[in-house]
């Protein structure tokens, strides 16, 4: 690596040497090469991992870094030649961050609609969450912020350029979380010969703040990169969020429209605690039973590899491809995701193995309302361990993995490893549809060459929203109600569809499942006009050819149930679980809540040790309380985070605030009180 005066050289002036250049240039490099040093110093205290990118960059078309009549540092737009300041970089600044701090773009998510929770469901969390919506929807539409404050717990930073801007930003308010989104590393790199890194990372850190940085990411990737933090940092971290744009671009200002309409990918159902806990209560009897666990050595299978998976949704592109599938069912493994199962019978075809992921007892319902002439018993089911216990009786066959970060599965791998010595297998993306966990089972079982039909996860603009063979329109399930699709997608052959919230979500989760690096050699063909997905494949249904294999189809199927399962038997649960702990944390969640509050970040500095205090048990023995109250902290943490900045006047959001607190310590303190009762007992939540 060149010395740091000779990068500086040779960044300044492509021609002259530093010796030749003028008074004001060899000022300024004295002090951008000490700044440098400083800067790299601190990246590898706080940031080690940039600070290896910061030592190991190089670019073949360097930008000439170049001094302004201020004696500030300027670089040229790479693609125009236009100076991303003026000469007076400081100036020009000074007035963007008191500009946008006056008036402040804040993003807003809206809680109230909690308050429209079904009133006769009287589980505990949705009579809390029902009351929860009350106190907001009364509270009414957020005030537009005339200022953003000394204190504000979010800003997300669309632009770095030189950086200039940070030290201002944070020396003026203080932020919980900062977020910096820049897609040009090199402009990153030569902020470090500009802009007081050191310091930043300093006060940050004084501030107990979090910084992430986005660097070098296109600024399409940035959601997805968001999306995986706020899994490690909280959701409540992008609740109520300051945007800051450094730069006013047609880009920039287009990542911005799509933060905010995409923001529901990471508010999109956080899991709560009835959940969990009939999650737990079947995975205890499906395990007290004995079920057959996908096994580790499944995801690096080479045997079958090659034979073709179709993953069959029931979208209304599956009508397209219902003869296709009939006239080749006996050369493919077929799995049916949800109700696809029924649409494929109805066109004679008999899926191989159907996946159902939801606990309630609603599917165990459907499954006999929409039971076929020739019923279940030829068919293998691929499901999750929390799948309502009942519902493995109908089925000739039964495969299970853990699903994610579960409760349940957190508790079972628990157990297993206590008395088998080895720990439950999950699926990795397998939400929040059914279609996804078909995906995740063929990618898990080792195969690479899969076809989705009908798995659409958007709507044409004709409205149709499942194959026109579905229980959907012929059958029992006609009355069921389809979600609004309102978000729109780009279309797997062009132009857009239309979609709901979770189906949107769900195109997101496969894309990311393709994109793990373990699955390279996977070939995905989407055959499905719906939903673009990202590292899938869009094939026209015409042009589908697979690359049909001569081992027999009943081979696969009875390697698949007998080497790539194993049988597996837990009991003395009960024993297992650690009623006193589950008692203790709610406790102690309870005395951080009561804790006198007098300021908005006094509020959140006791949301946040809620949060962390939860966290810390994340990784022990007990994660599985941890996922017991974590989906449900974050139903409450996120409308408290977004009342506390709904009003310019502080009073006021703070009064809403105690509202909500005190209607969280109430729900602690009732399930402290029936937890006892409430992991064995099964779901009845009916359709």
């Amino acid at each position: 690596m060149k010395s740091i005066e000779e990068q500086l050289a040779q960044l300044l002036s492509s021609v002259e040497t530093l010796k030749q250049l003028s008074e004001r240039e060899q000022q300024f490099a004295q002090h951008a090469e000490q700044r440098f040093v400083k800067n790299l110093q601190a990246f590898r205290e706080y940031y080690p991992q940039v600070a290896d990118s910061i030592e190991a960059f190089q670019s073949d078309n360097p930008l000439e870094l170049f001094v302004t009549k201020t004696g500030l540092g300027n670089i040229r737009e790479r693609s125009s030649g236009v100076p991303i300041y003026g000469d007076d970089p400081e100036a020009q600044v000074e007035e963007q961050v008191n500009r946008q701090l006056s008036t402040p773009q804040v993003n807003h998510i809206d809680f109230s609609k909690f308050a429209s929770a079904s009133e006769s469901d009287e589980r505990v969390h949705v009579r809390y969450v029902r009351q929860l919506g009350g106190v907001i929807e009364e509270l009414g539409e957020p005030e537009k912020l005339t200022s953003i404050g000394e204190y504000f717990p979010t800003a997300v930073v669309f632009g770095l350029g030189l950086g200039y801007h940070i030290p201002k930003l944070v020396s003026r308010v203080k932020f919980d979380y900062i977020y910096i989104v820049e897609p040009e590393f090199e402009h990153f790199y030569l902020s470090l010969f500009c802009t007081d890194w050191a310091a930043v990372l300093e006060q940050v850190n004084e501030h107990r703040g979090v910084l992430v940085f986005h660097l070098g990411a296109s600024y399409q990737n940035f959601i997805d990169d968001l999306y995986s933090v706020s899994k490690e940092v909280g959701a409540y971290s992008l609740t109520k969020c300051f945007l800051y744009r450094h730069f006013d671009t047609p880009s920039v200002n287009e990542l911005i429209k799509q933060f905010v309409d995409r923001l529901f990918e990471i508010h999109g159902g956080y899991g709560f605690y009835n959940d969990a806990t009939t999650g737990l209560a079947h995975t205890v009897i499906n395990a007290e039973r004995g079920f057959n666990m996908l096994a580790r050595s499944a995801f690096t299978s080479q045997r079958y590899a090659r034979y073709p998976i179709y993953i069959v949704g029931n979208g209304p592109s599956l009508d397209a491809s219902i003869d296709f599938i009939k006239e080749t069912q006996d050369e493919a493994i077929i799995i049916a995701a949800g109700t696809a199962l029924q649409t494929l019978m109805k066109n004679g075809i008999t899926p191989d193995f159907h996946t159902l992921v939801e606990r309630p007892y609603s599917t165990y319902e459907a499954l006999v309302n929409t039971q076929p002439e020739q019923g279940y018993e030829q068919v293998n089911l691929l499901t999750m361990t929390l799948i309502y216990p009942e519902v493995t009786k109908l089925y000739n066959w039964v495969g299970m993995a853990g699903k994610g970060t579960e409760a349940a599965t957190a508790f079972l791998n628990k157990c297993m490893l206590e008395k088998l010595r080895k720990g439950i297998t999950g699926l990795p993306f397998s939400n929040p549809m059914v279609s996804n966990a078909a995906l995740s089972y063929a990618v898990s079982l080792g195969f690479k060459q899969l076809y989705m039909f009908g798995v659409d996860n958007g709507y044409a603009a004709d409205g149709q929203h499942h194959s026109k063979h579905s229980d959907y329109y012929k059958g029992n399930l006609k009355n069921v109600v389809q979600h609004e699709a309102k978000v729109e997608l780009k279309g797997n052959f062009g132009g857009k569809v239309r979609s709901t919230n979770l189906l949107a979500i769900s195109s997101q989760q496969m894309g990311r499942l393709l994109g793990m690096p373990n699955l390279k050699s996977v070939e995905c063909y989407n055959v499905s006009n719906g939903a673009y997905v990202e590292h899938a494949l869009p094939l026209r249904p015409e042009l589908v050819l697979p690359e049909f294999q001569s081992a027999k189809k009943a081979d696969v199927i009875q390697f698949i149930k007998e080497q790539q399962f194993e049988n597996i038997q837990v009991d003395d649960f009960e024993e297992r679980m650690d009623f006193k702990v589950f008692s203790e944390i709610c406790d102690d969640l309870i005395e951080i809540g009561e804790r006198p509050i007098q300021s908005r970040s006094q509020a959140t500095d006791i949301l946040r040790r809620q949060s962390n205090y939860l966290k810390a048990y994340s990784k022990t023995e007990y994660e599985y309380i941890y996922h017991m109250l974590s989906g449900e902290l974050l139903y409450f943490h996120c409308p408290m985070l977004s009342v506390l900045f709904s009003r310019n006047e502080e009073a006021d959001c703070l009064e809403a605030f105690h509202e909500l607190m005190a209607l969280w310590i109430e729900f602690l303190q009732e399930v402290k009180q029936t937890f006892h009762e409430d992991w064995r007992t099964l779901c009845d939540i009916r359709l």
